[in-house]
């Protein structure tokens, strides 16, 4: 009998890495990632007359958001491939969503305390 202090051995594991799969992606699943950059860059853009540096921040921020959600989308798309194209546009929205309110939030935070301190000064 063997205590916490005398534990038995770990087993073998084989520690290789797995060989690497190509990320496969539809033309439209790469026309929703460009319509969607283009969204975030036009905005951007609206913004710059308001905040150059915030709008460059929140165009940076959100070009990772958009890549990851968009790459962990076609991850889930590659276990369920017979879903149809309203079901992935669907999927990477829902995937885009959650960060996308929380980018909103600290933006609007940011620009907040921008018009107390205006406002204060």
């Amino acid at each position: 009998m063997r205590d916490i202090y005398d534990p038995p051995p770990a087993p073998e594991h084989d520690w290789a890495t797995p060989q690497s799969e190509p990320l496969r992606f539809t033309r439209s699943d790469l026309y929703c990632l460009v319509a969607l950059c283009a969204l975030l860059f036009v905005v951007s853009a609206v913004g710059w007359r308001e905040e150059p540096v915030l709008a460059f921040a929140t165009a940076a921020a959100g070009l990772l958001i958009i890549v990851e959600s968009w790459l962990t989308a076609l991850g889930f798309l590659e276990r369920m491939p017979q879903l149809g194209l309203k079901a992935r546009l669907l999927i990477f929205v829902e995937a885009l969503v959650p960060w996308l309110l929380g980018l909103a939030a600290a933006v609007a935070a940011i620009l907040g305390l921008f018009w107390i301190a205006d406002r204060a000064g």
